[in-house]
């Protein structure tokens, strides 16, 4: 990963947990908001593979986690499993169809609910019960497929971009 690639990924990382905070968290939608990290963290382990998917999660994850109302590390680590499992979908000599990252992208959002609501369990969090993971399960993951189309083509464009850059 050069320099160029890391500036882009933290780039990315810090624009889309700003617009989470700032834009995203806010909209008037029914059930949970979407996770625009998370889909961005799913974009670069699909664009670059398991390294940068697992380094995305883990800045991703903990700039969340510092602007959240919960223990540091539990975004983190959901985030960095599902940058490493999405990573190693990653096949440069094969094809992907058109529903793919539709497909990677609800199974990473699930995958990752799944994974903090686990997290919170066993940290005792109050906040965690079988109507809020539902709930997120039905909402937040068909807003994050939603913005598939939107993210995990602009980073995959990106990062091609500045893989063609000389130096």
């Amino acid at each position: 990963m050069t320099g160029l690639r890391l500036l882009l990924g933290a780039g990315a990382v810090l624009l889309a947990v700003l617009l989470q905070a700032a834009l995203v968290a806010g909209l008037p939608l029914p059930g949970n908001p979407p996770d625009l990290v998370l889909v961005v963290v799913i974009a670069f382990a699909l664009a670059e593979g398991l390294l940068a998917g697992m380094l995305t999660g883990l800045v991703a994850g903990l700039l969340a986690d510092l602007l959240s109302a919960h223990e540091v590390g539990r975004l983190a680590l959901a985030y960095v499993l599902v940058g490493h499992a999405t990573g190693l979908l990653l096949d440069e000599d094969r094809e992907r169809g058109a529903l793919a990252p539709f497909l990677v992208v609800a199974a990473g959002a699930a995958g990752a609910l799944l994974l903090y609501a686990a997290e919170g369990l066993l940290l005792g969090d109050p906040r965690i019960s079988a109507g809020s993971v539902g709930t997120g399960l039905i909402s937040s993951v068909p807003y994050d497929v939603a913005l598939t189309p939107f993210v995990v083509p602009a980073v995959g464009l990106l990062v091609r971009r500045v893989r063609r850059e000389p130096g």
